[in-house]
């Protein structure tokens, strides 16, 4: 596992005490969390080799790190994606697998989730921007979060990216920020 920590101060963009958690819950997804301490990203851990599955354990675990209390309002975004065109039968029943399990181990750590489609969080997240913007608002928010899926990594993870643009959508979201809309 490779999570990589930043700091903000929560205070700079107002709003109520929340621990944010977001997913981008595919199998080469990502995790993000932003709480009033600072922020850090998770590749998603996976195990099982050639036939690959999340790690839910891990998942869990590296949630527990951060606070989750009640007075805490932690919250899970996670993105809500549908089928792809040309995607096969087995690679859908991964990802609904891999999505499901997430929203389990919410319910399970009793952490409320809310399902945001992809289209939504890129309208506000990205607005102004051109077509492949992500890495450069991402790190504009978050400059201190190392973007590479390791340290042997030359290109940026878009998992990741996009898990922390999902978590800045929602701690937006749930501060009841305007221009944004969920599922």
């Amino acid at each position: 596992m490779h999570a990589v920590a930043g700091s903000t101060k929560d205070e700079s963009k107002g709003g109520r005490k929340v621990t944010i958690f977001a997913a981008d819950p595919g199998i080469d997804g990502a995790l993000f969390q932003i709480d009033r301490y600072g922020y850090q990203g998770l590749v998603m851990p996976t195990s099982g080799g050639k036939k690959r599955e999340i790690n839910l354990n891990a998942v869990r675990d590296w949630m527990r790190q951060f606070p989750i209390h009640a007075a805490d309002n932690p919250h899970m975004i996670i993105e809500y994606v549908g089928p792809m065109p040309k995607q096969g039968v087995c690679s859908m029943f991964s990802f609904g697998c891999g999505w499901g399990m997430l929203r389990g181990l919410c319910t399970g750590m009793h952490i409320p989730y809310t399902l945001v489609r992809p289209q939504a969080w890129q309208k506000v997240m990205l607005a102004g921007h051109g077509k492949g913007s992500e890495f450069q608002v991402a790190s504009a928010l978050f400059p201190n979060q190392n973007w590479l899926a390791s340290p042997r990594c030359r290109k940026a993870h878009s998992g990741l990216i996009d898990a922390a643009l999902i978590a800045e959508y929602g701690r937006r979201m749930l501060n009841g920020e305007r221009h944004v809309e969920s599922k």
